[in-house]
């Protein structure tokens, strides 16, 4: 007579229940669907180039920019003449945002900016 043998232990049963076909194609229909149905859009910051395209300098720059329900201020200051800044918004492409540009001699500019602008590398040149 033999001997009844004893239950599987339960990390028997895993590496039984890992090493079956119905697992391997479960796993292999999760890595199809996260594939297709995933957004891989990786959103990042909109980031902006100003040109100090002018031939004086300018004390400062403010960018004013909204969308949903956050409101944001930048402020960034003195841009040589010929000189560029990149700086980094939390804001959609094409939705534009407010500047306000003042001159060291007291000339100032205001305007929206980028309305309708695609691609999250953009540039603004100052120039009067």
């Amino acid at each position: 007579m033999t001997e009844p043998q004893p239950p599987p232990k339960w990390n028997d049963r895993l590496v039984d229940t890992l090493r079956s076909r119905g697992t391997l194609l479960f796993l292999a229909g999760l890595l199809a669907g996260w594939l297709v149905f995933a957004d891989h859009a990786r959103e990042g910051p909109l980031l902006v180039t100003l040109h100090n395209d002018s031939d004086v300098l300018i004390e400062s720059v403010w960018l004013d920019f909204s969308h949903a329900l956050s409101q944001s201020s930048l402020y960034e200051g003195r841009l040589q003449p010929g000189e560029r800044r990149r700086i980094a918004l939390n804001h959609p492409p094409g939705a534009g945002f407010n500047m306000k540009v003042s001159y060291a001699d007291g000339e100032s500019l205001e305007f929206c900016a980028n309305r309708g602008v695609s691609g999250r590398r953009q540039e603004v040149r100052l120039y009067r």
